[in-house]
């Protein structure tokens, strides 16, 4: 597996585009702000007062659901065309070919009373995939378009799939979009029923977030072909059940598969790169992974660990974009620690997974972009 990374875009809480986004992660910037709506116990004064998040000002007000995901995922798209220096959207030369992968929430009624009850994945074709392409205007066939709602995992996934459709010869590129919303008032109630939230009495919950990705994916003789710049190789994507979801009373994820997974992705050990990994304040996630290091000794002892969550909150299932992103633009910028790095992604149903990249200057990498 060798895709080409060949165009960006990200929204978030912190910049409204890849490069702002990624410069601002790497500073440390933080805007939580009051989510108004949803109220939380405040321990030193015995009040209610609203729960924190990292909202983004200004695009997601007002909102909803599918309507709320098409509203940020055309703002990454936007972003891409722009930052990749793609053909316009009605180059039908240039997209009639691709497929578009949509990754989105786990369709849990129980977070989306809406649904009332299990749908079939393919009214996120029928509604979601075609609003979104008559609303940007992409040259896309809604029959290329393949739903993933896999929450975490979901880039992960997809980055599978797009291999397999370009390798296999189906289409010269990929599509890869993913947008969440943690702050949505019944994603909210459904966060602090379970209590996930992080509040004054559970420290150890998550700060809700949201974002939208859009990654172009490339074969390498496509991109050589149209002179394109490649922002980063990924290499190998893969997922393993632990069998252990975390709604389950007696789940035990030790972190014994993500260690095998990882022991499987990397091409040497000790692995001494970045490690962009969706950890957000929640006890399961840091023992899974921390357990995952003690199964790996020294493999991962020298590696440097990035965790985008705590500027921009839990993203969801836009995370393992957003590890993508931050991880290409330090390839670009060159502040990565090594040629390599890997995303890890870890899921609430009981899935991890591994995303392994490496820096545009191994074969196929052409031009080096300007943009800074």
């Amino acid at each position: 597996m060798a895709l080409a990374l060949t165009g960006m875009g990200l929204l978030s809480s912190i910049g409204h585009d890849v490069v702002t986004t990624c410069a601002a992660l790497r500073a440390g910037l933080v805007r939580p702000a009051p989510i108004i709506g949803t109220d939380v116990l405040e321990l030193d004064s015995g009040e209610m007062v609203p729960v924190m998040g990292h909202p983004v000002k200004g695009v997601t007000e007002g909102f909803l659901f599918v309507g709320l995901w098409t509203r940020m995922a055309e703002r990454a798209i936007r972003d891409l065309l722009e930052y990749g220096g793609l053909p316009d959207p009605d180059r039908s030369d240039f997209w009639r070919t691709c497929e578009l992968l949509l990754v989105t929430p786990h369709l849990d009624p129980a977070r989306f009373p809406l649904l009332d009850g299990p749908v079939d994945e393919s009214f996120l074709k029928d509604g979601y995939a075609s609003t979104l392409l008559e609303i940007t205007r992409l040259a896309i066939p809604t029959a290329r378009a393949h739903a993933f709602p896999a929450g975490h995992v979901g880039v992960a996934a997809a980055l599978e799939t797009a291999a397999r459709i370009i390798e296999g010869g189906r289409a010269e590129r990929c599509l890869i979009i993913a947008v969440d919303s943690y702050l949505e008032p019944d994603t909210l109630d459904w966060l602090a029923g379970h209590r996930r939230l992080k509040t004054g009495d559970n420290p150890v919950g998550l700060m809700p977030g949201e974002a939208g990705v859009a990654l172009l994916l490339e074969s390498s003789r496509a991109v050589e072909a149209r002179g394109g710049h490649v922002d980063a190789w990924i290499h190998d994507a893969a997922l393993v059940d632990t069998g252990s979801p975390r709604e389950k009373k007696d789940a035990r994820r030790d972190g014994s598969a993500l260690a095998k997974l990882l022991s499987s992705l990397m091409p040497e050990l000790p692995f001494r790169g970045d490690v962009v990994v969706d950890l957000n304040g929640e006890q399961w996630r840091a023992r899974e992974f921390g357990t995952a290091l003690a199964h790996l000794g020294t493999g991962l002892a020298e590696a440097r660990v990035l965790l985008p969550a705590t500027s921009l909150g839990d993203t969801g299932a836009a995370s393992g974009g957003v590890g993508v992103c931050m991880a290409a633009r330090a390839f670009a910028r060159g502040y990565a620690r090594t040629q390599e790095s890997v995303v890890v992604s870890l899921s609430e149903t009981g899935q991890a997974a591994a995303i392994r990249l490496s820096h545009p200057a191994p074969p196929g990498a052409s031009r080096q972009r300007t943009r800074v």
